[in-house]
């Protein structure tokens, strides 16, 4: 099994546990919200709703979505876990690693769907990537690859490997053993496949652009330019924001020991790109952003006619109780 020693465990739910606790509790209501925005965007336009590339967008919020919550299960097993009782800790770390990785995958299947959609969408030969991208594959494909993260972390699942981690949030426990680093790192590898292969994708967009630059869709080169710059900050933004956590899961064996404190400070920003991806893809796009912008605006009419109505309902109510009853009337 993959213990850890008891003066680590001691620090991980020493004294920073409170405020690494609170600090995560604010992350997850910006994650949960920004990324909830985005659902509720796509799902109440119906303009939206029929266009089933944008489902990818939704999965990819989901995905945000339920991490953030993963991290409210962090919250509460580092503040209310300790080195006698770590089953919390090991459940929210499994719950955080897979919800994790799953965002991974997101930007290939946007990126392969829009190159499938606009450069042959209805090829004479067969093709697996045209068959995998069709409007009645879309959900079963973002299902399939939610199942595939979850098959590839059975090995650690069933080793024990989630827990109390070297970097100072439940993830994977900190190595003792070396099968359980290889299991770790053949699960990184297999998650951060998805990047390379986006490129490739990218690439093969950025050419249909300038081999068509002089025809007459401009809608459609113009709605891909605006997918590549997503699809480029997404994939750039995690990998900034994450490359300190990650640096120190993997090289936990060769970096000198730190304090719990300092560990926690530095893996702060990994929780910042769940929040930003959302609002990229809000801002990026025009027909969400479109949409958004509409939203906004009937929220604060909403809002204005509420702050309006108030005063009147306030004299209404004053009026009723030092109205002067029957009984109160001079005779």
């Amino acid at each position: 099994m993959n213990d850890t020693n008891e003066e680590f465990l001691n620090e991980f739910y020493g004294p920073t546990a409170q405020w690494f606790s609170l600090f995560l509790y604010i992350m997850v209501i910006l994650i949960l919200s920004s990324n909830m925005f985005l659902i509720v965007i796509i799902l109440t336009s119906k303009n939206l709703r029929n266009k089933s590339s944008n489902w990818f967008l939704v999965g990819f919020a989901m995905s945000g979505f339920l991490h953030g919550v993963a991290h409210v299960s962090d919250g509460v097993a580092i503040q209310f876990g300790s080195a006698d009782n770590g089953l919390l800790c090991s459940i929210a770390g499994s719950f955080h690693f897979i919800t994790g990785a799953n965002s991974f995958g997101f930007p290939l299947l946007i990126a392969a769907d829009r190159y499938y959609k606009i450069t042959d969408p209805q090829p004479n030969t067969f093709s697996l990537g045209h068959t995998l991208f069709t409007d009645v594959c879309i959900v079963p494909l973002i299902f399939g690859w939610f199942c595939f993260v979850i098959l590839f972390n059975m090995p650690l699942l069933l080793n024990n490997a989630f827990g109390e981690d070297t970097v100072g949030f439940c993830g994977i426990k900190k190595f003792t053993e070396v099968r359980i680093m290889l299991m770790y790192l053949c699960v990184i590898v297999i998650a951060f496949a998805a990047l390379p292969l986006s490129y490739v994708y990218y690439k093969r967009l950025a050419k249909w652009i300038k081999q068509n630059r002089r025809s007459n869709n401009a809608e459609n080169r113009k709605r891909t330019k605006e997918i590549m710059l997503m699809i480029k900050l997404i994939v750039i933004v995690p990998l900034v924001f994450n490359t300190t956590s990650l640096l120190l899961g993997w090289g936990q064996a060769f970096f000198p020991e730190m304090p719990m404190w300092l560990r926690r400070i530095l893996i702060s920003p990994y929780y910042v790109s769940n929040v930003v991806d959302p609002w990229l893809t809000i801002i990026l796009v025009q027909p969400i952003r479109r949409r958004a912008l509409q939203l906004l605006r009937k929220f604060k009419a909403t809002a204005s006619v509420s702050v309006q109505r108030a005063p009147v309902r306030i004299s209404v109510i004053k009026d009723e109780l030092f109205r002067p009853t029957a009984a109160a009337k001079p005779r």
